[in-house]
C-alpha cells in the first residue's frame, strides 16, 4: 500500500490499516526513525475515549476501573443536562 503526502505533511493511513489497527480520530501516533525508514506506532496509555453520533465511544484496553468511568460519566452528564 501506498500514500501520497499532501502540501500540508499529512498522509492519511489507508482504511485497511485504521481497521487492522483499531484506528480512530484521535488517536496518537509515535514517529520512530530507523536505517530502514520511519516507524509509525500508536500510542499506549491512557485509554481513549471520545464522541461518535452523541455517544461516548472507547477505543483502547481497559486500564484501570471500566465501571468508575462510566459512573463518573453518567454523573457528569445528568448534571449537564439539569443545568
Amino acid at each position: 500500500m501506498e500514500a501520497t503526502l499532501d502540501r500540508f505533511g499529512r498522509i492519511v493511513i489507508p482504511k485497511k490499516i485504521r481497521d487492522d489497527f483499531n484506528l480512530q480520530a484521535g488517536t496518537q501516533i509515535n514517529f520512530e526513525e530507523s536505517e530502514q525508514g520511519i516507524i509509525l506506532k500508536p500510542k499506549h496509555g491512557e485509554p481513549n475515549l471520545f464522541w461518535k453520533d452523541g455517544v461516548l465511544v472507547f477505543s483502547g484496553v481497559p486500564m484501570g476501573d471500566i465501571g468508575e468511568a462510566l459512573t463518573k460519566h453518567r454523573d457528569e452528564r445528568v448534571r449537564s443536562i439539569r443545568r
